[in-house]
């Protein structure tokens, strides 16, 4: 029987934290003791917050300024607004020098020669989501029409709606225990895709706090892990 995976693209295809780091050391802010994983976690969980209400193109700009400069502010950290700028086109362009994580081509092959069916739900922009989707080369892998980009469809993760148009978008009758979502943003990845009724495999290769309580049915901690628990599914 034929599963159905789908994935998000940053930090579960690649390591968007490394492009963060780089953009913060031009920063240069004199701070020895910063935490980068930590901070990057914050970065991201603002960036949500913003867009807690959906994504919404026009406020993009202010968002990306919001979430740097208000992580910053954890550790007593005051940035210009300029400043935030200068950050975000810095990790932009060292996003551009991304590659897969080890062993997701492996992945990727082994579920197209067992035929399974794959996808992408991704938040973002079209233009920036679909640079990646290039750069990483997913067309190899992935059909065009289940790359899914939240602002082409309207709305982002964690909303059960974009979940939703990626079942109406497959031609066959579906089988909600058949999916399987694979991510690392809990709130985005794990809760979105549970709201429909979806399996999930969450990506935690930063060692984020695990609750007793995940709705999470599988948590993995490295690339080998994902390919373990993905290889058993496949072929249970």
């Amino acid at each position: 029987m034929k599963k159905i995976f789908v994935f998000d693209i940053d930090d579960t295809m690649y390591d968007q934290q490394h492009a963060f780091g780089r953009a913060l050391n031009n920063l240069v802010i004199n701070e020895k003791q910063l935490n980068i994983p930590a901070l990057y976690q914050l970065m991201k969980e603002y960036g949500d917050e913003a867009f807690s209400e959906g994504f919404d193109k026009k406020k993009l700009k202010a968002m990306q300024i919001f979430r740097i400069q208000r992580a910053l502010q954890d550790y007593n950290i005051q940035i210009t607004e300029e400043q935030a700028i200068q950050f975000q086109l810095d990790f932009e362009d060292y996003q551009n020098e991304i590659q897969l994580f080890p062993k997701m081509e492996e992945l990727l092959d082994l579920l197209v020669n067992e035929q399974q069916i794959i996808g992408i739900i991704t938040n973002g922009t079209i233009k920036k989501q679909s640079k990646k989707i290039t750069m990483l080369n997913l067309d190899k892998w992935f059909p065009q029409n289940r790359m899914f980009i939240s602002e082409k469809v309207g709305i982002s993760k964690p909303e059960k709606f974009i979940f939703e148009q990626f079942e109406k978008k497959l031609d066959f009758p579906i089988n909600k225990q058949h999916f399987y979502y694979i991510g690392d943003n809990y709130q985005n990845d794990i809760v979105g895709p549970k709201s429909v009724g979806w399996h999930t495999i969450w990506v935690n290769y930063r060692g984020y706090r695990e609750e007793k309580e995940s709705l999470s049915d599988y948590i993995v901690h490295s690339p080998d892990e994902l390919l373990s628990v993905v290889q058993r599914l496949v072929y249970k």
